[in-house]
């Protein structure tokens, strides 16, 4: 279940969180292939706040697994069928824990809307195009750490 929330003074559905101490690390909604927002932020859909609500970071990719133009070649393919770019948003949050387990349900597969991180637990950020990443709450930078060479569309 979605809720809205403004961020640096834009309104934003939120549609997964991960709790981090007194911090919020949010997903946003990114609107499906035209999206809600601009090209960019579609691409850096999670957001940190405050317990204050106040702006904290957006996230940054580390796509440096893919090598060297990665995204221009995203993009160009996107824009040959019409779209404005590549529209790569994160999907869903999975938490490691230092214990082994993880957040994801094991009657649906699915990680919970919402989750609380716990000292030793990765996060991981699931991106669309079947690129995964794990995210440092402390910088807000997701690191593509995905095995192989997927196609990128």
């Amino acid at each position: 279940m979605s809720y809205k929330k403004i961020i640096n003074g834009v309104e934003y559905s939120i549609f997964s969180s991960v709790r981090f101490f007194n911090n919020f690390i949010l997903m946003v909604d990114w609107g499906g292939s035209r999206g809600f927002h601009d090209l960019d932020t579609c691409n850096h859909n999670v957001f940190m706040i405050n317990h204050s609500g106040e702006f904290v970071w957006q996230v940054r990719r580390d796509d440096s697994v893919r090598g060297e133009g990665w995204w221009d070649v995203l993009h160009a393919h996107a824009r040959e069928i019409g779209e404005d770019g590549a529209r790569r948003p994160f999907t869903y949050f999975v938490i490691n824990y230092p214990d082994g387990g993880n957040n994801i349900n094991p009657d649906t597969g699915s990680p919970p809307d919402h989750a609380i991180w716990t000292p030793g637990a990765t996060i991981w950020l699931m991106g669309s195009a079947y690129q995964k990443y794990i995210l440092d709450p402390e910088t807000g930078i997701a690191t593509n750490v995905t095995q192989g060479n997927p196609r990128p569309w």
